[in-house]
């Protein structure tokens, strides 16, 4: 059986006043943790003004953050993979997902301890280009 990986990241119509609103909100517990509890109530009545569930709304945004958590901590790829899967039931499409400062594993990687040199003053061949 193949799947088709783009059909996977299907978000529903919404406003894009909302996705931004959206994206502001996890921009912002990602940045200041805790403050998610803030807005939940102007979430809420959002939702209400565009018939949307918030109860469900709200339980997959918090889904979202703990594998947010999870993921900072280990780099996982597949954790990677879900929290882009999870995105989709937050309502946020892959640009909106590509908008929040999560840091792809491919690119965490280029960070690691294994490419700097061997005496740690930077990258590998750092003294070539005066680092």
């Amino acid at each position: 059986m193949q799947v088709n990986h783009n059909s996977l990241f299907v978000v529903p119509e919404i406003s894009d006043t909302l996705q931004q609103f959206l994206v502001a909100i996890i921009i912002d517990e990602i940045i200041r943790p805790g403050n998610f509890e803030k807005c939940q109530q102007h979430l809420n009545a959002y939702c209400e003004n565009r018939q949307l569930n918030y109860l469900i709304l709200e339980s997959n945004l918090r889904l979202f953050f703990a594998l947010l958590d999870d993921y900072n901590q280990s780099n996982d790829p597949v954790l990677y993979y879900y929290l882009k899967l999870q995105a989709v039931n937050c309502l946020l499409d892959e640009q909106s997902f590509a908008l929040l400062p999560i840091v792809p594993p491919w690119e965490a990687c280029m960070y690691d301890s294994n490419f700097t040199s061997a005496n740690h003053y930077g990258l590998v061949g750092g003294h070539l280009i005066g680092f």
